[in-house]
């Protein structure tokens, strides 16, 4: 199922970015941990057009809440490193809502990642490390 969502996000994403003169659309692969509760998927797509203050993001969590890309604000760009951020209201079966923080940097030497998710409200965060591939360019 992860795949099918993979691949499908993937897809969104390509298609996205192709519109927008992406400078690149990158795949990245996260490690996984039962201590990150499902919130960090294992693939996350990413597509960044050049000079933009946003990027569209995608993962099975996203889809899953939104149903499309979401969109990330660029919080640093700069010669080592992209930092985007986004958001996501998410509601449990009891209809209660929550927000949730995204916080993905991108380190531009090695393809290197680093995800951190924050809830809103809440003392603890996830977060994990990872490596992006570069699968499309304008």
């Amino acid at each position: 199922m992860r795949l099918g969502v993979s691949a499908a996000c993937a897809a969104i994403i390509i298609g996205w970015g192709s519109t927008t003169h992406a400078a690149g659309t990158f795949q990245c692969q996260f490690e996984q941990m039962a201590s990150n509760m499902g919130w960090i998927e294992p693939v996350i797509a990413l597509t960044h057009a050049k000079g933009a203050q946003t990027a569209a993001v995608s993962d099975g969590v996203i889809l899953n809440y939104i149903g499309a890309p979401a969109q990330a604000k660029v919080a640093t760009d700069n010669a080592k490193r992209t930092t985007y951020v986004w958001n996501l209201t998410t509601q449990d079966n009891a209809g209660q809502n929550g927000k949730l923080v995204f916080r993905l940097t991108l380190m531009k030497a090695d393809l290197s990642a680093r995800i951190k998710v924050i809830p809103q409200g809440y003392i603890n965060s996830f977060d994990a490390g990872g490596t992006c591939t570069e699968i499309a360019t304008p």
